[in-house]
């Protein structure tokens, strides 16, 4: 029952980051590419029309700013309701948190009887050359954070998040690394 009476997670991301304060819809998915992109990212196709629903839901209000020669401005800010509706979100129990439905990876290493042990280790390379990209945003994530204020409400649940991530990418990368030297040992 992750989802509340027809909401989708794309309304909850974009309660999430009204929280933090009044955004444009712009704004909204400027901060989540700053901040949630990483596990949890929105576009404008989705962004804007939850908006509008949560606007007809009452659980969001705007303030129309007027610009001189640009288009008016669309400010959201979360209301009370809003918050409770985030609230209750939260509660929820949610779907499985991990597919591996459609792991092209894990597919290509469960066939690869038929390739070259060599073909197979390159594409294991590659994916661990990329986890541990990730795992870099991750660990300059957490650096950015320690330089904020620790009394801000929200420091604990983004370390939190952040450790995942390191956590998701160490594994990822020591799978990796066993899994090639599996492959090497039987050549």
């Amino acid at each position: 029952m992750a989802k509340q009476q027809g909401k989708t997670n794309t309304m909850f991301a974009v309660l999430g980051i009204l929280t933090l304060g009044p955004h444009t819809g712009y704004d909204i998915k400027q901060h989540m590419e700053q901040s949630t992109s990483y596990f949890w990212n929105e576009n404008y196709g989705q962004i804007y029309p939850s908006l509008a629903e949560l606007l007809d839901r009452n659980d969001i209000e705007v303030k129309i700013i007027r610009q001189k020669g640009k288009p008016d401005k669309k400010l959201y800010s979360i209301t009370d309701q809003g918050r409770q509706t985030l609230s209750n979100w939260l509660a929820q129990p949610m779907e499985q948190i991990v597919s591996l439905k459609k792991n092209e990876l894990l597919l290509r290493v469960f066939f690869g009887s038929n390739s070259s042990p060599e073909t197979i280790i390159l594409h294991i390379e590659e994916h661990r050359r990329k986890s541990e990209e990730s795992l870099r945003v991750f660990e300059e994530l957490e650096k950015w954070l320690l330089n904020l204020e620790t009394r801000d409400n929200n420091f604990k649940y983004w370390m939190i998040t952040v450790q995942y991530g390191k956590n998701h990418f160490s594994s990822l990368i020591n799978w990796c690394e066993n899994s090639i030297q599996t492959l090497k040992n039987e050549q």
